[in-house]
């Protein structure tokens, strides 16, 4: 579902030449499904979710190569999050609006389709991402903790953002 080097992109999604964004492309190997009206992830109930409210270091953590990134309510804001955030499905985008307003809901993922979640990244963070071997890990009680192993090399940095090659 996430090949090391097909799985994640350094991208520029403004057209300047420089990355600004990381998009993580993930490709459905296991059976076609439909997205569901309620989202739930354990106890995690997205629709009777208070969002404007929330503290996401309460529920995540996440660390870039051991690094933890600070996910609190005073560095990061809904609105942070919702202009940050996109996910795209065969060339249409969805930004933290959509999927809050159930407008993924019923769309079917084919075996062999793609969905790319693209996240616009600081400057000093990008920074980071360098030519070598990464790890994105994502710690928390509500969802299994995931590691994205990729390895970033010419082939997959600073490449100009096609949201329909998603």
């Amino acid at each position: 579902m996430l090949p090391s080097k097909e799985s994640v992109f350094t991208v520029d999604t403004t057209g300047d030449g420089k990355a600004d964004s990381i998009q993580i492309k993930v490709i459905n190997l296991l059976l076609p499904f439909t997205v569901p009206e309620n989202i739930e992830i354990g106890d995690f109930k997205l629709g009777s979710f208070d969002f404007n409210n929330i503290n996401l270091s309460e529920y995540f953590s996440v660390f870039l190569d051991d690094r933890p990134l600070n996910l609190s309510k005073e560095s990061l804001n809904v609105d942070t999050i919702k202009d940050y955030f996109s996910l795209f499905h065969k060339g249409e985008s969805f930004n933290f609006d959509d999927i809050l307003e159930g407008k993924l809901s019923g769309r079917t993922i084919n075996l062999g389709d793609s969905v790319s979640i693209l996240i616009t990244l600081n400057p000093d963070t990008l920074s980071e991402l360098t030519k070598g071997p990464h790890a994105v890990k994502i710690d928390s009680d509500f969802i299994s903790n995931l590691i994205i192993n990729f390895e970033l090399d010419e082939n997959n940095m600073n490449l100009k953002f096609d949201p329909k090659n998603t």
